[in-house]
Formats: C-alpha cells, structure tokens, sequence
C-alpha cells in the first residue's frame, strides 16, 4: 500500500477514485500535453455470478471525452480529459485502464483555422495567441522569447496547431511546450533556479547517462532569403548567410535552409545561433529515478524545474533541467520519480552548466 502522502486521486464530475492498480502520469516541458494512465483490478467480490455488473466497473464509469483532474500526494499533478478506456474481464478477473491527457493535446492536433490565414508583421506572441483563441487553452510566456516579427507569414493549408507554431518557433529560438494545466508554453531565454539536488549514493536510486557528440558540429550556416524590394534586391536579399561556430572536435558543416523569408542579416544571423543551441544543447543526457513523489518532503518534482546533479560515476558535477518528469506506483516498484534531465541550455536555460 502506498503511504498516505503519496496517494493518486483521479476526480471526474465531483465522483473521486483512488483505489489503483498502477499509476504512470509524464508531464513533458518541451511536448504538446501531459500523459496519464491508471489501471484498476477487482477486489471486490462479484456480486453477480451470473454476469451482472461488477463493483469496480460500475465505480468507474467514466466515459472518454471527459473532463477529469488529477492530484498527487495532494497536489494538482494533471487538468485534462480521459481519451481512451479499457475494461477487460472474463469470469475470474476483470480490470479497467484509463488514459487521458492534458487539455492542450486537442489543441494541438487541431488545424489552424483563422479567418485569412495571414500573420504579416506579428511577432510570436501575437501569432500563437490567435492561432489558440478557438481551443480553449491558455498561453504562457517563459522568460523573454525573441519578438521579432514576422515579415511574411501564413500557415500552410490543414496545418496543424503543434506542427504550425513549432515551425515558427524554431527560427526564434523558442521552444514550444505545455503544462499540465492547460496551456502552451513559449519558452525564451530565462533563468533557472535549482530547486533540487541530486546526489549520488544519497537520493539517486538509479542514472542513466548518455554523453555524446554525435549532433554537433564545427560550423553552423543557416541560408535564406529576403522578398526584394526597391531597397533591399539583388545578392542582399537572396543571398542572405549567417554563421556561428561550434564545439566539434572535428572539423564538420550543417548547413540549414531558413523556414520562411527573413527581412534582416541579423534575423538569419540568429537563426544560425539557434540552430547551434539545438544541437550543441544535446551532448548530455541523463535518466534519473528517485524515490517517492516529493522533492523535499512537501513539493512534487515538476518538468522545467532546475536541478544539481553530483554524480561522479557519470561524469555529472553540474545543474540540468527537468523536460520530463515522470510518476509511477505500482506493487511491484513501489512510488518512484523518473527525470529525463537535459542542458539548461537546450530548454533555453541561462543556468550554469559546467559539465562535469
């Protein structure tokens, strides 16, 4: 049985239930929603031998579509909707499985519907929050995210929402992403506070680290062009080139064609510093596994929160961010925290790095 403080509530329509099998709920910084999936078992006896409804089952009848919250060790973990449900039974044993996701998943794989389709001259803000206005979510603005507007834009036909704003965000160097309560994140360059250490031998209970080189490069070249005018033509507006240096010990190019049109050499001189941070931002990875659901005894872990991590073994002697964080309870495992930790950097973090 899990201790009273770490006790999964999934509450539908006022009607509360806790009594579960197992629990998985991933909040993802970086992603377009949070996921969620609980399962449940008969304890009860049958009160029908004969086929009739079983207790579990009619306790749980809740029905894909929706609206559901869910709490952790007390505290708001997911807002979001049941998407899928699953009961399997013979004359023995029956179960129900349900999975959900935070509001933001519908917004996402929606298209973009606006009444022209036309974003000339807005900047990202301005852009994401009409393209959202008709779903239902929230928008949320980490840090300072980069406001130049856009010269020329449209969405392409039956563009989606996630794979629209994504497309624009890239050359900005923002990075999209959601919180478990419904809303887009458009995440700029913003500091980080540590809220959290991670110590090997003392609260890991497991790591994973992976430390590669295999995305960076020596150069990076974003080309692109500017729509002519009377005063921008010729080779300035076609032949517009910008260039950041990188950290590969071997000499190697990316060279990267700019999304859209850009009006300004210090735009695609931007771009080419963005495209840096992608895959500069990658050298480190890290899974790690803690035990219950509480940082400190009183707050849950959350996605894009910033960490110190000593871990000698993997060559870890410094802060990371949290782009995934994941909680589980099950009989077997007991209640665990699993954080897929990245360089601040890659999340557009200003934190002291420092790897180890």
């Amino acid at each position: 049985m899990p201790k009273p403080q770490e006790v999964a509530v999934l509450e539908v329509n006022g009607q509360k239930f806790e009594d579960w099998e197992s629990v998985w709920v991933q909040q993802r910084w970086a992603d377009s929603f949070t996921y969620f999936r609980f399962t449940a078992a008969e304890r009860d006896p049958i009160i029908n031998k004969r086929g009739g409804p079983f207790p579990l089952i009619a306790k749980l009848q809740f029905k894909p579509g929706v609206q559901c919250t869910i709490d952790l060790a007390g505290q708001r973990a997911v807002s979001g909707y049941i998407e899928t449900r699953q009961v399997a039974y013979d004359a023995n044993a029956h179960g129900v499985m349900l999975i959900g996701k935070s509001a933001t998943a519908w917004a996402a794989r929606s298209s973009v519907d606006t009444k022209t389709g036309n974003f000339d001259k807005k900047n990202i803000v301005q852009v994401a929050q009409e393209v959202i206005s008709s779903y239902g979510v929230g928008l949320k603005v980490i840090g300072s995210p980069d406001m130049t507007p856009f010269d020329k834009l449209q969405n392409e036909k039956g563009e989606l929402v996630w794979d629209f704003l994504e497309r624009i965000a890239r050359p900005r160097g923002v990075v999209m992403g959601s919180d478990s309560e419904g809303n887009f994140l458009l995440i700029g360059d913003h500091s980080g506070t540590v809220v959290a250490q991670l110590v090997e031998g003392q609260n890991i209970k497991s790591c994973q680290c992976v430390i590669t080189h295999e995305h960076i490069y020596t150069e990076y070249r974003v080309d692109g062009q500017a729509p002519a005018s009377d005063d921008n033509s010729g080779t300035a507006a076609s032949e517009l080139t910008g260039k950041v240096g990188g950290s590969s010990p071997v000499f190697s190019k990316l060279i990267t064609a700019a999304e859209q049109p850009v009006k300004t050499q210090a735009e695609i001189q931007a771009r080419a510093k963005n495209e840096s941070v992608w895959h500069e931002g990658t050298t480190i990875q890290a899974t790690i596994v803690v035990q219950g659901w509480l940082r400190d005894g009183s707050s849950l872990w959350r996605a894009g929160d910033d960490v110190f991590v000593y871990s000698p073994m993997a060559m870890l002697n410094n802060n990371m961010k949290i782009q995934n964080c994941t909680f589980t309870q099950d009989n077997n495992t007991g209640t665990l925290t699993t954080l897929d930790l990245v360089n601040p950097e890659l999340l557009r973090d200003r934190a002291n790095f420092n790897p180890g």
